[in-house]
């Protein structure tokens, strides 16, 4: 089965670069592919993970796997959709806690959490990098955030945060009865400040993508804010748009 899926996935990749389907379109599922193919439906399934690991496809369970571009991709890329797809994002960059911060909470974070000076905050800065060659080891960094918690909130879970399999905010919850309903999220191009730039083995000043989320529970509160940034040489963000109707 080994060559069998390489040698699909190759085709699959052929065609798509051939432009067979375009960018937004579905490919055939997966019964419609094991027949064109002749061969079983775990080996079409082990094709289109490989083409969803070059940046090609993206697929997602009920509605079939979506062409995202033509070649593979060389940078890190995001293909976010729905919250149960950002929480698989640590299993492609894990994340790595490299300092930990007790604040108050003031100007743009007191505003994010619609908390008072009084609130007291920790700040945790992480990065986020790819598997090294080894199990267990880290690779090089893709991005580095700056992850807010109300205090309470990470006395709670302070000690479950340096594995990198979880969401931070699906952590919270399941420690503090909270529900993830919502992430909100911003994107903005700024030059990259003097730490976070050594965190990235950049420059300060040079170009990057800053990302920042909040996360809201059930109430409508937010309860997690994290600002990511990503060298902008590296890092492409990618969706999809359709027409309504």
């Amino acid at each position: 089965m080994t060559m069998r899926y390489k040698a699909i996935a190759a085709d699959l990749a052929s065609k798509i670069e051939r432009g067979a389907w375009d960018v937004g379109a579905f490919l055939p599922a997966e019964p419609a592919l094991a027949a064109e193919y002749g061969c079983s439906r775990e080996t079409v399934r082990s094709a289109l993970a490989q083409l969803e690991d070059q940046g090609l496809i993206a697929r997602r369970k009920g509605q079939g796997t979506r062409v995202l571009r033509t070649t593979p991709a060389n940078e890190f890329h995001s293909r976010l959709t729905s919250i149960e797809e950002l929480a698989q994002y640590g299993q492609e960059a894990r994340r790595r806690v490299e300092s930990v911060e007790r604040l108050p909470a003031r100007g743009a974070a007191a505003s994010w959490f619609g908390v008072n000076e009084e609130t007291r905050l920790v700040r945790i800065a992480t990065t986020r990098r790819l598997p090294g060659q080894h199990s267990g080891e880290y690779g090089a960094p893709v991005s580095a955030a700056d992850v807010y918690l109300l205090e309470s909130d990470f006395d709670a879970v302070s000690g479950e945060l340096g594995s990198g399999e979880q969401l931070i905010a699906d952590i919270v919850a399941a420690r503090t009865g909270r529900r993830l309903v919502r992430v909100l999220q911003s994107i903005q191009a700024i030059e990259i400040p003097p730490h976070t730039a050594a965190l990235l083995g950049r420059e300060p000043g040079s170009l990057g993508l800053r990302l920042t989320r909040r996360y809201v529970d059930g109430d409508g509160a937010v309860f997690e804010v994290v600002e990511s940034v990503h060298p902008g040489e590296s890092f492409v963000y990618e969706s999809v748009l359709e027409r309504a109707g």
